[in-house]
Formats: structure tokens, C-alpha cells, sequence
């Protein structure tokens, strides 16, 4: 593998593995800053919300079963011997329409007569196990109860029912009154409450048994047979108020409790700590899009970036500064990709070896800012006459090298003499310099050998008989 690609790969693992240990930490501790919102406040707040719509909804119906049970008019007529039940009807339907109660109710302890918002319903007795909420409530030493039970006056729908004692004023008792509230209306309220908050609500009894849920197909009746809450349900039921958690189904759940005292029951709010995790991933996956765009970016600009200095590092390589032509190292490397090709194809490559004609002359009459724009212009003119395969470089000084791939000893006397010719001939370096400037050129061929130097060394030999022959002229190495 390259460099470049190396240094690509290992700077998309840098920024990769950057973003990735960024946005796993931020999804770590926002994980946890939202976890504890949820258990510090969202919980407790929801709890809060929830007492009091429980206040609204259950706590009214228990005001107005203590109101009835304190309502001198039922007193009265009880112990004015039941004789007008149209009355005591007309009492319990319009106590159960103004507070929009599923039903409304009285029994007298005298008779046993059941009466309902329809009139006479029964009479309790105690060999019949459906009243034996009355009986329990007869012995109870406070004044109310709540139960849950099936209306017989409504098709044994069930209902809560909210049972407070009728009392004379010394105490003595005359019977049971109160309101009953359908389960299902209560149980769609508890349903709202999840859809409105996120939460399962459901209502406990201190002895554990499940009295009203938002999940009324779920089979457990007590918290003892409830999934995962078993393992804390003695904390909760002995607690006025506490946070929990616990594990169901391999997925962590938070309970927080609250004992309602109005009604001795005790509210639980129960929320899945992975509804964190899902308001958390679309951010975490929209960072790590982000980040893959990011990347991308970021390696386009850096492999531009790369390229750009790897042109410039192979220009201050490869390129002679002055002239813009290869330099020595350059063409000793173009020569072996030439000799490679040559090698299989048998042909012969010429090289010129090009010097300038009392170059020191010139330096020493016009400065070196003037043999500097005399090696401009000649590379200029070299560049100008060269073909598309051939490769030309300076050597040094002012000498140039010329490959002719594919090219014999005449056609490379013929060139050689082009370029001698248009030197000799070139009026802004005659105007430049103020005299002719001429070139002598040396012309080896190699088929065989194919050896830098050996090259190098035929044609500059061939390059010192064009000198002894008085210069700007060409000379074939034999």
C-alpha cells in the first residue's frame, strides 16, 4: 500500500474512531442526564400529575358517598320505616345523574333492602358470598370502603364501588350508602394517562392485589404475581413513597410509588428505562451521519491537499528550478523506465548531450542574471523542438541532456542540427546577449547495454571532439 493510502486510512480510523468515541460519550452521559431527569423529575412530576386527576376522579365520588352517608334525609327515612321508595329512588337517581356516577346506591340495616337509582334491587343477606362487602363493612371501625365488585343493577359490570356508613347522631348504625364508578372508565383513564405521559399507572391495595391497571388483559391480580415487581413488592407496600427498579423481560424498569391516603390505596407510575434510549438514537444516528459526511469531506480535502504537496515535493524533486526541466535524478529515473521498454523492444535510444557555447563568457560580461535568462530561453527552444516521447533534462550548468527513445545515430543528428540551427539563428537571445550564442552537441546511441553512464560518457565524449572542432557544431560517438 502506498503512503498516501496508508496516511488516508489511517486519517479516516483517526476521525472515524473520534467521532465515534465522541458521540458514545455525549450518548453516555445524555443517556444519563435524561435517566435521572426521568427518576428526579419526570416520575415524581407524573406522579404528581396523576394524584391529582386520581383526587379528581375517585376522590369527588368518595366527598359525595361521605355526604350521603351524612344526609339527614336518609336517616330520616329509614327510620321512618322505608314507606315511600319512590322517594329514596328519585334521591339516588338524581345524586347519580348531577355527579355522573355509573350507579348509586343504599342499603338499609333494618330491612336489608338494597335500593339502587331503579328502585328496589334485593335484600342482602349473609349467605349470599356477593355481600359480603356489606357485612365487612358493618364491622369496620371507620366510616368507608372502597371494593371492587360486580353491579348486579348493571349487567354485573365490574365497578367500584365507593361504601360509606350511615350513623345516627349517637352513632348507632342504620346502613350503607355511596357511588359506584364503572372499571372500564376508569381503567380508559389510566389508559390516557400512558398515552399522555408515557407511563403504565396502576393503583395497588396494601395488600398488594392489583386494583385497577392500564393493562386490563395482563393476568396478574397482585403485585406478588406481577413480573419483575415481586422482587421489590415488599418494599413498596411498606413504604409511604419510594423509587425502584427491576428487571422484566431483559429490559430494566423504574417504579416509583406514592400512598394515596383518601383512599388507602397506593399509585404506581412504572416507565421502561429504554423509552430513554428511543428519544436518544435518532440523535446519535444523525451524529454518526454526520459524521460519515464529515469524514468524507474531510479526506476529499485532505487527498487534494496531499496531491497539491506531492506535486510540489515532486517539482522541488524531479525539476531543475531554474528552467523547469527535469533534473539530473529525474532523468536517471525517466532512463530506466525507458530501458525497460527498450530492453523488450530492441530498439536504440540516442542521447544529446547539449552545451552551451562559452557559457562563462556570458555570465562573466552580463552576471549570472543573464546567463540565468540565457538558460530560459534555451530551454524554451529545447522544450519547443522536442517530441512527445522525448524527455529532456539539464544536466547541470549549462549543459542539457536530450533522450530519443526509438531513435538512431541520423535521425538523432538530424534533430541535433535543427536545434543547433535555431539557436544560431535566434535574434532575442542575439539582442540579449549582444552576440551570437551557439551550441555544440554530442550524439551516442546504445541497443544493447543500455547503461546510464556508459551513455552519458559516449556522448560527452562525442560532445569534447565538437568542441576541438571549434564548436556550434554536432559530433556522432563512435
Amino acid at each position: 500500500m502506498k503512503f498516501k493510502q496508508r496516511m488516508l486510512v489511517v486519517v479516516s480510523l483517526l476521525i472515524i474512531v473520534g467521532f465515534m468515541l465522541t458521540a458514545s460519550v455525549s450518548f453516555y452521559l445524555s443517556r444519563q442526564a435524561a435517566l435521572n431527569s426521568l427518576v428526579e423529575h419526570e416520575m415524581p412530576l407524573t406522579s404528581d400529575n396523576i394524584y391529582a386527576e386520581v383526587q379528581r376522579d375517585l376522590i369527588k365520588p368518595r366527598t359525595v358517598s361521605s355526604f350521603m352517608g351524612n344526609d339527614t334525609f336518609l336517616e330520616d327515612w329509614i327510620l321512618g320505616g322505608e314507606k315511600d321508595v319512590a322517594a329514596i329512588t328519585r334521591y339516588l337517581n338524581e345524586i347519580k345523574q348531577k355527579y355522573g356516577a355509573f350507579t348509586a346506591f343504599m342499603v338499609s340495616d333494618l330491612t336489608r333492602n338494597y335500593y339502587y337509582a331503579g328502585g328496589l334491587l334485593k335484600q342482602v343477606s349473609e349467605n349470599n358470598s356477593r355481600d359480603d362487602w356489606y357485612f365487612h363493612l358493618r364491622q369496620l371501625p371507620g366510616d368507608s370502603e372502597l371494593n371492587l365488585d360486580p353491579d348486579l343493577a348493571n349487567g354485573d359490570e365490574l365497578t367500584i364501588f365507593i361504601n360509606f356508613k350511615i350513623r345516627t347522631s349517637d352513632g348507632t348504625f342504620l346502613g350503607a350508602t355511596g357511588l359506584g364508578l364503572n372499571l372500564a372508565s376508569i381503567t380508559q383513564v389510566f389508559s390516557d394517562y400512558r398515552a399522555r405521559y408515557g407511563n403504565n399507572v396502576f393503583l395497588v391495595t396494601p395488600g398488594g392485589n392489583l386494583l385497577l391497571q392500564e393493562r386490563s388483559g395482563e393476568a396478574a391480580k397482585s403485585l406478588y404475581q406481577k413480573v419483575g415487581v415481586k422482587s421489590v413488592v415488599e418494599q413498596v407496600l411498606s413504604q409511604p413513597e419510594g423509587r425502584f427498579s427491576y428487571k422484566k423481560d431483559g429490559k430494566t424498569y423504574l417504579l416509583n410509588t406514592r400512598h394515596i391516603e383518601e383512599l388507602d390505596l397506593i399509585l404506581c407510575v412504572e416507565a421502561e428505562e429504554g423509552q430513554v434510549d428511543d428519544a436518544l438514537f435518532p440523535p446519535l444516528f444523525i451524529t454518526l451521519f454526520v459524521c460519515f459526511i464529515v469524514t468524507g469531506v474531510v479526506l476529499a480535502l485532505l487527498l487534494k491537499a496531499i496531491n497539491h504537496y506531492q506535486r510540489e515535493l515532486e517539482s522541488v524533486a524531479w525539476q531543475d528550478p531554474l528552467t523547469g526541466l527535469l533534473n539530473r535524478r529525474a532523468l536517471a529515473e525517466r532512463y530506466e523506465r525507458i530501458k525497460s521498454i527498450h530492453l523488450r523492444n530492441g530498439k536504440p535510444l540516442s542521447l544529446l548531450m547539449i552545451d552551451i557555447d562559452h557559457f562563462k563568457a556570458i555570465n562573466d560580461r552580463g552576471g549570472h542574471a543573464l546567463g540565468d535568462q540565457v538558460l530560459l530561453l534555451i530551454a524554451e527552444l529545447l522544450r519547443d523542438n522536442q517530441r512527445p516521447s522525448d524527455c529532456i533534462g539539464r544536466w547541470g550548468g549549462e549543459e542539457f541532456i536530450l533522450l530519443l527513445p526509438e531513435t538512431d545515430l541520423q535521425q538523432a543528428a538530424h534533430i541535433a542540427e535543427r536545434i543547433r540551427a535555431k539557436l544560431e539563428s535566434h535574434q532575442l537571445i542575439f539582442r540579449l546577449c549582444q552576440q551570437e550564442v551557439t551550441l555544440s552537441i554530442g550524439i551516442a546511441e546504445q541497443q544493447g547495454l543500455f547503461d546510464l553512464d556508459a551513455h552519458v560518457l559516449a556522448a560527452d565524449t562525442a560532445l569534447y571532439k565538437a568542441k576541438q572542432d571549434g564548436r556550434n557544431c554536432v559530433r556522432l560517438a563512435e
